[in-house]
Order: C-alpha cells, then structure tokens, then sequence
C-alpha cells in the first residue's frame, strides 16, 4: 500500500514538473533564461497552506507565489492597511487577481503593474552577487544586491556612485532598470 502511494506520488510530481519546463525569455535588453509561460500558472488549492506561525503577509506572498505565472509575479509592497501585488501584465492576470482576492477576503488587496517579474529580478541580482570578485578587481566596493518588490528594478548599493559606473553595469547585464546607491554595510 505504501508502495502504490508512493508511486502515485512520484508520478504526479514528475507529471507536473514536466509541465514547468520554460520558455527563454524574449524581452529586448533582458537577460534570456527561462520563464515558464502564462498557461503554467498553478491553480490556488481551496484552502490556504499555512505553515504553523505564519503571518497573513507571509501566507499570501506564498499564495500570489503559487497563483501568478513565473513570467508574471513581481512581489508585494504594503501602503497603510492594504497589500499591493505587484505583477507584470499577461493573458488572465485579472481572474488571477480576483482568485486571490477570494481566497484572502479580510484582507484589503490591491493590484499594480510591474516592469519586470520577480524571476528577471532575481536573476540579474545573483548576477551581481556572482561577479563581485570581479567589480573589487575593478575597483568597485559592492555591498548589496536587491530586487525591488515593486518589480521595477535591482538596487545595487556601492561605495561610490558614478555615472560611468552605471554605465558599466547596465551594459553587463543587458538590464537598463539598475539603481545605484551609495552605502556601506558595516559590522554590528
């Protein structure tokens, strides 16, 4: 018997893995990777999955997470009382919208359009990260990498901001939405 659910299991999880197999992206001046299409979105479960000591912030980020496409879901910002979820535009974002507003319905949700999906975000931060080395040969002191939540760009925090310098970076990355800020992180 537990051979039989095992089985299923593993063959359910392979069938939908398969089904997450992405596309590169094609978005002028982006980094092409793979993105998983609008039609691999996962359906909302009925009931939320939460996890002992979780937040309601933190259950609907994973429950927007679950609902949006890859290509789609930005992240999500709080203004006041109300929860803003933050995704790039694509084919039923509005039915994915009102999903998710039925499945948190004490909550006060709002939508926004983003620049970018958080998968891009992400990318072009691990990007960075992984080329530090490189910047401190240049001269360059990089202290943070971060995706906005707003899915407008990546801030990348340096000990001195120049003009020539995010030049530099926005050509190596093939990312025009960078944001330097000048800053160092010291010890506690």
């Amino acid at each position: 018997m537990r051979i039989q659910r095992f089985v299923l299991v593993a063959a359910s999880v392979l069938a939908a893995s398969a089904g997450c197999a992405g596309q590169a992206a094609d978005d002028a001046g982006q980094p092409a990777f793979p993105v998983p299409t609008v039609t691999q979105s996962r359906e909302l479960a009925t009931g939320p999955a939460a996890a002992p000591g979780d937040s309601l912030r933190e259950l609907l980020i994973r429950d927007a997470e679950r609902a949006y496409p890859a290509n789609s879901y930005a992240g999500l910002t709080a203004d006041g009382a109300t929860f803003v979820v933050h995704r790039v535009p694509v084919s039923q974002v509005d039915k994915l919208g009102a999903a998710l507003r039925g499945r948190h319905p004490g909550l006060q949700l709002a939508f926004a359009d983003a620049r970018h999906p958080r998968i891009v975000l992400n990318q072009v931060t691990e990007d960075i990260k992984k080329d530090i080395p490189y910047w401190r040969a240049e001269g360059v002191a990089v202290a943070a990498v971060a995706p906005h939540a707003d899915g407008s760009g990546v801030t990348v925090m340096v000990r001195q901001v120049t003009a020539e310098l995010a030049a530099a970076m926005r050509e190596r990355y093939e990312f025009p939405n960078l944001q330097l800020k000048q800053g160092e992180i010291t010890p506690a």
